[in-house]
């Protein structure tokens, strides 16, 4: 699937909007944007290391979306000036051949026409050449859980090159957890074998964390204003992204532009909610059941984030309204007349408990930012918590009910409701 294209014209507008330079959360592995966190600089550090001490083989392996691709950019900028870096996108389809045409094209060599052995003989000649002249070539492969065995082991082939002191060509796979099930084959022994180097990335571990990257990108990108996104906005992208740094720039990404569009300067809890709805992002209940804090998103690791793998790589035209095309108005039971002598005095107000029992029954369906939903309809509807009437109960869940993207889930939230106030005697019970 292609992602949509942002024309330079909007992004521009988003820029000027909130004062930015560029924009702050692109997809792109632009180096610039590397966040210094102690597992991204230990990885540089021992990448960095490998390839200079001609260590040969390294190993770096992450999740999708946790910042490998950015990494391999930051070596090769920050080693640019001593090492001469052939940079690869594994894909499926590659071949041993293949591999090795493009590693010539990438250093100049006259590949075409060349069997595999006379190519691997001229890139000896040219890696012999390196050396003597005091330089270092290393091989960076991107996706290495892609590969074939084939290619793996002509990877085992190219390690072969070496004199009596040191490994002509230093090869660094960079790629998913996959990769380490692959090499456990027992015929690729051989290059597990020869992995000097290991290095694991993962996602980041805290609020406080996913916080100091959301300000290292807006810096970046020259952002001196007031906060944009408010504590329970941060929360909530930390929910969402699961602390993947790639999630983080999606839904920061679509909320800025979200903000534009509706003219705002301050990105709330709920926007974050919308977004990611939109996204199709989705957050594991058990993890808002157990461990959650005062603000009820969990301080610890959150459960891993589910995203739809055809918006992997979507841009910033998300369609960012929330209510499902499907939604049919929730049909419950007209409110108990209420005496008239009571009305003549006082309209009755909904219960504190009714509240808490829509905001459990919400959380169900929605999860921790189902607080923030009710209050939100409460304000939308003129309304407070304190004073709200019931005459606009019926009219307070259907709103609610709008914000559940799933049918199952909004259909057993408008029964618990009906179940909860009927037996209360607010309305009448199904």
């Amino acid at each position: 699937m292609v992602a949509p294209s942002i024309s330079s014209e909007h992004v521009s507008s988003v820029a000027d909007h909130f004062g930015f330079r560029e924009i702050p959360f692109g997809v792109a592995p632009d180096p610039r944007f590397f966040y210094d966190h102690p597992v991204y600089l230990e990885g540089l550090d021992a990448l960095a290391e490998g390839i200079e001490a001609k260590k040969g083989f390294m190993l770096v392996t992450g999740e999708v979306g946790t910042g490998k691709t950015i990494l391999l950019r930051k070596l090769m900028h920050h080693l640019e000036t001593t090492v001469r870096f052939v940079y690869v996108s594994s894909t499926s389809h590659l071949t041993a051949h293949g591999l090795i045409e493009r590693i010539s094209q990438c250093l100049d060599l006259s590949g075409r026409d060349k069997t595999r052995l006379e190519m691997i003989q001229e890139l000896n000649s040219y890696l012999l050449q390196q050396v003597s002249d005091g330089r270092t070539v290393a091989l960076l492969v991107d996706e290495a859980q892609k590969l074939s065995d084939e290619v793996l082991e002509s990877l085992g082939d190219l390690s072969n090159l070496e004199t009596d002191e040191q490994k002509l060509l230093q090869i660094a796979l960079v790629g998913q957890p996959e990769v380490i099930a692959k090499l456990t084959k027992s015929s690729l022994r051989r290059i597990k074998q020869r992995i000097a180097i290991h290095h694991q990335i993962n996602a980041l571990s805290s609020i406080s964390e996913a916080e100091d990257y959301i300000r290292h990108r807006l810096e970046i990108a020259s952002y001196q204003g007031p906060d944009i996104f408010n504590k329970e906005a941060l929360e909530a992208i930390w929910c969402y992204s699961g602390g993947t740094p790639r999630l983080i720039n999606i839904i920061c990404d679509n909320a800025l532009a979200a903000a534009y569009r509706a003219g705002k300067r301050k990105i709330s809890a709920y926007l974050i909610m919308k977004v990611a709805g939109n996204l199709l992002l989705e957050r594991g209940i058990n993890d808002w059941r157990n461990g959650s804090s005062r603000n009820g998103f969990s301080k610890g690791k959150p459960a891993p984030v589910r995203i739809n793998s055809k918006i992997a790589a979507i841009g910033e035209n998300v369609r960012t309204t929330s209510r499902p095309a499907d939604t049919q108005p929730m049909e419950l039971p007209a409110e108990e007349p209420v005496l008239a002598a009571q009305s003549m005095v006082k309209e009755p107000t909904v219960s504190a408990l009714v509240f808490e029992q829509m905001e459990r029954a919400a959380t169900e369906a929605i999860g921790p930012m189902a607080k923030h939903i009710v209050v939100d309809q409460i304000a939308a509807l003129g309304e407070s918590r304190e004073t709200f009437p019931q005459t606009r109960l019926n009219e307070l869940i259907q709103r609610v009910s709008e914000e559940i993207f799933n049918e199952t889930m909004r259909a057993n939230f408008q029964s618990t409701m009906a179940r909860q106030i009927g037996a209360r005697k607010i309305i009448h019970p199904l």
